[in-house]
């Protein structure tokens, strides 16, 4: 049986007769592209007219299943030859498609669940369930040879990369590219409390400010929550946290038992607006730990002590008592 990478170097060889790739510039390439999608989306409408696609009861005919066979073989070859085109290798195809295949089924499982009206915790993920300023610092130090300050008081150690010429906002893009989000590590702990705040009846909202819009942060978000078994009921992406909490279904019912975010700017957001949050305690974060509503923590035990002494008035809304 011909394999994956088989079926790329047989429909290379093809493209080969017609396109030289090593003389091609990348505004060629896009022509080519346009040309290719156009003559595969000929081929999708021919394979649509092998079955009874419009909602006609009278002169229906045979499904003519050998020709949807053939017609998707010329539209697999197109994709094929677009692939080809931009130099994605079959193992690049099947890393992404195993990426998305995570994506789809995390996504089916958790779009079936429906919220229980019971207490919600509102959880970020880097640097409170995954390990991202350590793991980010140690590959910024191999990637460029020099040293992080992991203790400095800047979240991305912009005034590090400046000082060596190097721009930040082009380094944090070359880590995502890289997959530097798929292989943080967990937080220590961090997944026992996840376990145990389930165990707790919380319904546990992560919400993170990563950019959804890039689409190698996206599905590797979706890829680490599925490597490391990590237990929620929903995550969304927002750099408005507050805003989002606000328009969300737990806001108004007072089901919000409180956030978990590292950011001064969230926390600062969450407090100001009647919404606990618990802070772990960071180098760049202590201009936050004394405001109100805030409470800091060291370690993931001393927020079950909160959930203890949660209390519920006679309106059911969920109120936090912080300890001393």
């Amino acid at each position: 049986m011909i394999s994956v990478k088989e079926l790329f170097k047989s429909q290379k060889e093809f493209n080969d007769l017609f396109y030289d790739l090593e003389s091609l510039s990348d505004d060629e390439k896009e022509e080519i592209t346009k040309s290719l999608s156009l003559a595969l989306h000929s081929e999708v409408s021919s394979l649509i007219s092998a079955i009874n696609f419009k909602d006609h009861k009278h002169n229906r005919r045979e499904i003519d299943k050998c020709k949807i066979l053939f017609e998707s073989v010329d539209a697999f070859r197109y994709i094929l030859s677009i692939l080809n085109i931009w130099e994605i290798s079959s193992d690049n195809f099947l890393k992404a498609f195993d990426d998305k295949d995570v994506f789809l089924n995390l996504r089916h499982s958790h779009g079936k669940k429906r919220w229980n009206k019971g207490p919600v915790v509102i959880v970020d993920i880097d640097d409170v369930i995954a390990d991202f300023r350590n793991n980010f610092s140690s590959w910024v130090e191999n990637r460029y040879n020099i040293d992080i300050d992991v203790e400095s008081p800047e979240y991305y150690f912009i005034t590090d990369l400046v000082k060596h010429g190097i721009n930040p906002e082009g380094v944090f893009l070359d880590f995502v590219a890289e997959g530097g989000f798929r292989s943080l590590s967990p937080v220590e702990g961090a997944v026992e409390f996840l376990k145990g705040l389930r165990e707790r009846g919380c319904w546990i909202q992560l919400l993170t400010a990563r950019p959804a819009d890039n689409i190698r942060c996206f599905y590797d978000t979706y890829g680490w929550l599925s490597d490391h078994d990590i237990v929620f009921d929903k995550i969304e992406f927002s750099t408005e946290k507050f805003r989002w909490c606000a328009t969300s279904e737990y806001y108004d019912s007072g089901s919000i038992l409180f956030a978990i975010d590292d950011s001064p700017k969230h926390a600062e957001d969450y407090s100001q607006h009647g919404i606990k949050c618990c802070v772990p305690m960071k180098s760049y974060n202590k201009q936050v730990w004394k405001n109100d509503n805030i409470i800091t923590f060291s370690k993931f035990e001393e927020i079950f002590k909160i959930i203890e002494n949660t209390q519920y008035n006679d309106q059911s809304r969920r109120k936090i008592n912080a300890p001393e």
